[in-house]
C-alpha cells in the first residue's frame, strides 16, 4: 500500500493555503503535519480523505491490485480511517451502541471486549454517549480506529480533550498500526510519541495570487 501526493494546491473560500505540495509514504511509514492555526493542516487531512478536492496536483493510493483516484470513491473509503474535529458519535446511544453500530456497519469481527478495555470505556458502556466529558466522547470516536482494520489512518488533532493516559492509548494504537504496516497522516499542535518517519511543517507564508496555480 502506498500514498502518493503530487504537488497538489489547495484553498479555502478564496485563500491558498497550501501550493505545489508533494510526498508519498510507504507500508509502515508516517506523516507529522504541524504549523499554526489556519495555515491548512486540517484542509490537507481532509484532501486526502476526499471531502475536498485540490485546485491542482493529484492524490492517488496504490494497492498490491489496484491504483485508485480522486473518482474510485469506493476503493477511498475502503483504505482509509479519517477522524477529524467531530467524534461522529451518536449521543442518543450508549457507548456500547455505539460501539456495535461501528462494528455491524463496518461489518468487522473484532472483538469489542478488547476494544472497550484498550481504551478504557468498561465504566461508561451502559451511559449515553451524550453524557459523556470531552475526553470520553474522543476516546470513544478514536475506538473506531481499531473496530475494523483500513491500511492509511488520516487523524486530524486526534488527542484534543485528551488527558496524557489517554494520549498514550491513541500514541499505542498509532505505533501498532505502523508496525502492522500501516500508514498515518496525523495533523496536531500537541506532541504524539509516534515515530513518525516525515514531517511537513507549513506556514502562512505563501502567496495569494491565484494565476500562479491556474
Amino acid at each position: 500500500m502506498a500514498l502518493n501526493i503530487e504537488k497538489i494546491s489547495l484553498k479555502r473560500g478564496n485563500r491558498l493555503l497550501i501550493k505545489d505540495l508533494s510526498f508519498s509514504l510507504k507500508k509502515g511509514e508516517s506523516l507529522l503535519v504541524t504549523g499554526p492555526n489556519g495555515v491548512g493542516k486540517t484542509t490537507l487531512i481532509r484532501s486526502i480523505a476526499g471531502f475536498l478536492d485540490p485546485e491542482k496536483g493529484k492524490i492517488s493510493y496504490q494497492s498490491e491490485t489496484k491504483t485508485t483516484n480522486e473518482e474510485d470513491e469506493k476503493t477511498r473509503r475502503e483504505h482509509i480511517h479519517y477522524i477529524g474535529h467531530k467524534n461522529g458519535i451518536r449521543t442518543s446511544l450508549t457507548v456500547l451502541e455505539n460501539l456495535e453500530f461501528w462494528k455491524s456497519f463496518f461489518g468487522s469481527e473484532t472483538n469489542l471486549k478488547e476494544i472497550i478495555k484498550t481504551y478504557f470505556l468498561e465504566s461508561l458502556i451502559n451511559i449515553p454517549a451524550g453524557y459523556l466529558s470531552a475526553g470520553q466522547k474522543r476516546r470513544l470516536g478514536l475506538a473506531r480506529l481499531s473496530i475494523v482494520k483500513r491500511s492509511i489512518w488520516l487523524l486530524d488533532e486526534p488527542t484534543v480533550s485528551l488527558d496524557e493516559m489517554s494520549a498514550n492509548i491513541v500514541a499505542t494504537a498509532a505505533s501498532n498500526h505502523l508496525k502492522n504496516g500501516g500508514i498515518l497522516v496525523a495533523a496536531t499542535h500537541i506532541p504524539l510519541e509516534i515515530p513518525f518517519t516525515q514531517h511537513i511543517q507549513l506556514s502562512k507564508n505563501i502567496e495569494q495570487d491565484w494565476e500562479d496555480i491556474i
